[in-house]
């Protein structure tokens, strides 16, 4: 029943965190810990979701169609190396002023995205230049506060005008790459729990799937935009109780 229990939560969160193109360890490791399993395997089983979902989401995107890669390299490097830089200077200078004005950012954001505004044309374009700058921040905020850079990545994105759509392709693009890497560093000092693991990937592989199909043929750029909100205030509010 425990490991029912936690397939159901993981394919509920792993799904809608999805359709915004997020991984839900930011949900899910809280839950985890809840129920008596030990913070660093819970951070581990989290990343490992992360990876799972977001990556099945991201493989569907690209044999649609959906989402082409190119353009997007760079920005997968570069966010790959600024997450050790951000992980060194997290030991300089005080996280909890940063975590508090980042959940102000996310707050923020997240109110804006039901505020009517006049309709405008969403960017679609992918500027490399700009998204491997938002991929550099997204990978060091992402060191520096031990999160996921899709968190990050995904207001940058959305606050400059980009297509809900496209942001959220984009950073599911991004997001398993971060989320692996931290995942080995986690599964090197602690002792993984291999059937919860065997249980949550069989439901984040299959939510992952399922939400880039239902993205994709139910869901408009409006839904999209509010499903992003209710997730970007979800990890403001989780920031803000963390960081005060």
């Amino acid at each position: 029943m425990f490991l029912a229990k936690i397939a159901i939560i993981t394919f509920i969160l792993s799904f809608v965190f999805a359709l915004g193109g997020l991984g839900s360890a930011v949900a899910l490791i809280p839950i985890l810990v809840f129920t008596g399993i030990s913070f660093k395997v819970a951070r581990a089983t989290g990343l490992f979701v992360n990876f799972l979902a977001t990556g099945s989401l991201t493989i569907y995107n690209l044999k649609t169609g959906y989402l082409k890669f190119n353009g997007l390299v760079p920005m997968v490097i570069i966010s790959i190396l600024f997450a050790p830089l951000g992980a060194y200077v997290s030991n300089i200078i005080n996280q909890r002023v940063i975590g508090i004005a980042f959940a102000i950012f996310l707050l923020f954001v997240g109110i804006m995205t039901f505020i009517p505004r006049k309709k405008k044309r969403f960017k679609e374009n992918i500027n490399v230049p700009f998204f491997s700058i938002a991929g550099g921040l997204g990978g060091f905020l992402s060191g520096l506060l031990g999160v996921g850079g899709g968190g990050i990545i995904s207001p940058i994105l959305y606050f400059v005008g980009y297509d809900p759509r496209l942001v959220a392709r984009v950073t599911a693009f991004v997001v398993p790459f971060s989320s692996f890497i931290a995942f080995t560093v986690y599964a090197r000092v602690c002792k993984l729990n291999l059937i919860l693991l065997v249980t949550v990937s069989i439901s984040a592989i299959t939510a992952g799937y399922l939400a880039g199909h239902y993205s994709s043929h139910r869901l408009n750029r409006e839904h999209i935009k509010i499903v992003i909100g209710i997730i970007f205030l979800i990890l403001g509010i989780k920031f803000f109780l963390k960081f005060i």
